[in-house]
């Protein structure tokens, strides 16, 4: 899910970046000695091949590597936003003027200078770009004007209440050497150039990707004189590898099961820990559109009819907690009180759907109306670990109360085009980072699978309005407001049943790493928040 979710998905055909700096002479990376001190190395896996390192777009199972190359201008910590490449920033009285002052010390990977008008340059291909369309900080911007070499104040033509937490977003906010920019060229850039800690070196096609120490980094020195990031799509074979020592660690549910977690934690040399706080939310989407799915009766039976602890249990061992709503603790969106707060009640399930006219035909287990048998499909990204799984439990579930599910794994970008075309009965899908929980939203109006179910649901009009409200106000009391009646209509017209919140997770081999300490963010790695092992 992408979590990033979702969003970094991928409107318009998908954007590949073709990795044009690729390097001739592709052997086994090197591990000798420089200098007379043996090479500090750090090798991790991930579960789909580098062929792109494009912001935004790029699969979520690589997450992991996208940080050491790129920086944003401001992040998300200790449960507020602190400077990066920007040392501060000001609003101005109407908040429609947004200014940075930029550190003067970063340089990218190619020596070119980053500066305002370098930020300028990012920031209005991005404005130009349609996938950045559920982040206001960047679709509002009017005017980029460059103050002098290192200020720089994004102009926009109303407030928004979101702004700030819009540049803060890992992975997607990025800044890029302008030289790797190709104006109106949204399907590739010319090369992987960031100002992290970690340069973008050499590939093999199918084998690995290897990044090695930026010399001029503009922040503490990195600990590693190279990273190997491994291609291996497997899980066994992912767990093997760590096993035997081949590679130092995975990093992430996306890449590692529970099942997963618990048999490589087994094992005495490697180590595993989980994030303190969720990552996401991980939901079921529900089509309206789709005939079987237009009863809300229907829709509300299986909010009654899916045992969310059961999961918590059967699939998460009791990591992970049942979402009695879309967002968890922390964040102000989780204080909306909902009108409505269904458990699991297999009776009231059954009641429901006795009540729609769907009545047991107990020769097959199934329920009938009209000579048709209740059944529709369940789609889902099959690149993330726990999905099949998942998909398997809700089948079983909800044959329990007398719906036929039958499931498809998809590739995430079939899976995503589907989705948002309305091809779909149920769909695997998940929110954006707790830490920007409005980000979710916009996506609905035009990019979404909510999009084609809303067109299904009386009163979605005025649901759009309240979003697009959203987007153009900064008065915190009414954007609560206004949130209050956007999750309660999502709610009541049984839109997405959240089923739990997600945790992030790390495997390790101790022998060359002693810890690791997860962000506000957990499911986006921090090269810095590893302690090696002496």
């Amino acid at each position: 899910m992408k979590n990033k979710f979702m969003s970094r998905l991928l409107p318009l055909g998908i954007c590949l970046v073709l990795l044009s700096t690729v390097f001739a002479g592709c052997g086994n990376p090197s591990s000798e000695a420089t200098s007379g001190k043996e090479k500090k190395t750090l090798t991790l896996a991930v579960g789909a091949e580098l062929t792109t390192l494009y912001p935004l777009n790029m699969d979520a199972q690589n997450l992991s590597a996208t940080r050491l190359c790129y920086e944003e201008l401001v992040k998300y910590e200790d449960g507020k936003i602190e400077p990066w490449l920007a040392k501060s920033w000001s609003f101005s009285e109407n908040g429609c003027d947004l200014t940075f002052k930029l550190r003067e010390d970063v340089t990218f990977h190619d020596g070119e200078k980053f500066n305002a008008q370098a930020v300028k340059d990012n920031f209005i291909s991005k404005n130009k770009n349609p996938n950045f369309r559920a982040w206001m900080g960047v679709v509002n911007i009017k005017e980029i004007e460059v103050v002098d070499d290192y200020t720089v104040t994004f102009r926009y033509g109303t407030p928004y209440f979101g702004y700030l937490n819009d540049f803060a977003y890992r992975e997607v906010m990025v800044c890029v050497s302008p030289k790797v920019i190709e104006e109106g060229n949204f399907q590739t850039m010319k090369g992987v150039v960031g100002t992290g800690p970690y340069v973008y070196s050499e590939v093999k096609d199918g084998e690995y990707v290897q990044f090695v120490k930026n010399k001029n980094y503009w922040g503490e020195e990195p600990y590693y004189d190279e990273i190997i990031v491994k291609y291996i799509p497997e899980a066994s074979a992912r767990l093997l590898a760590l096993q035997k020592g081949e590679i130092d660690m995975i990093y992430g549910s996306t890449l590692i099961s529970w099942d997963d977690y618990k048999q490589a934690t087994a094992h005495d040399k490697i180590k595993g820990i989980v994030s303190p706080v969720d990552t996401k939310t991980v939901s079921v989407v529900l089509n309206a559109v789709n005939p079987m799915l237009s009863d809300k009766s229907v829709r509300e039976a299986m909010a009654y009819g899916i045992d969310k602890q059961a999961i918590c249990d059967g699939l998460f061992y009791g990591n992970q907690n049942p979402a009695p709503d879309l967002f968890p603790d922390g964040n102000f969106l989780s204080d909306v009180k909902l009108n409505t707060v269904r458990t699991y009640d297999k009776g009231k399930a059954e009641q429901l759907l006795d009540s729609a006219g769907w009545k047991m035909n107990r020769s097959t287990g199934l329920r009938e109306k009209d000579g048709k048998t209740l059944s529709f499909k369940l789609t889902y990204d099959s690149g993330e670990a726990m999905n099949k799984m998942l998909a398997t439990t809700i089948k079983s579930q909800l044959k329990g109360i007398g719906i036929d599910v039958q499931t498809q794994g998809q590739d995430m970008m079939t899976w995503w085009k589907e989705g948002v075309a309305g091809n779909y009965g149920l769909i695997i899908w998940g929110t954006e980072e707790n830490t920007e929980p409005q980000i979710n939203f916009p996506k609905m109006i035009n990019s979404s699978p909510h999009t084609p179910s809303l067109k299904a649901i009386a009163g979605n009009d005025k649901f759009l309005a309240d979003i697009q409200e959203t987007l153009v106000t900064n008065d915190q009391a009414k954007v609560n407001e206004l949130f209050g009646r956007i999750l309660n209509f999502s709610n009541d017209n049984v839109l997405e049943l959240p089923l739990y919140y997600g945790k992030d997770m790390i495997l390790f081999n101790q022998d060359k790493i002693e810890d690791y300490v997860f962000t506000d963010t957990p499911s986006m790695f921090e090269i810095d928040n590893i302690k090696p092992a002496q």
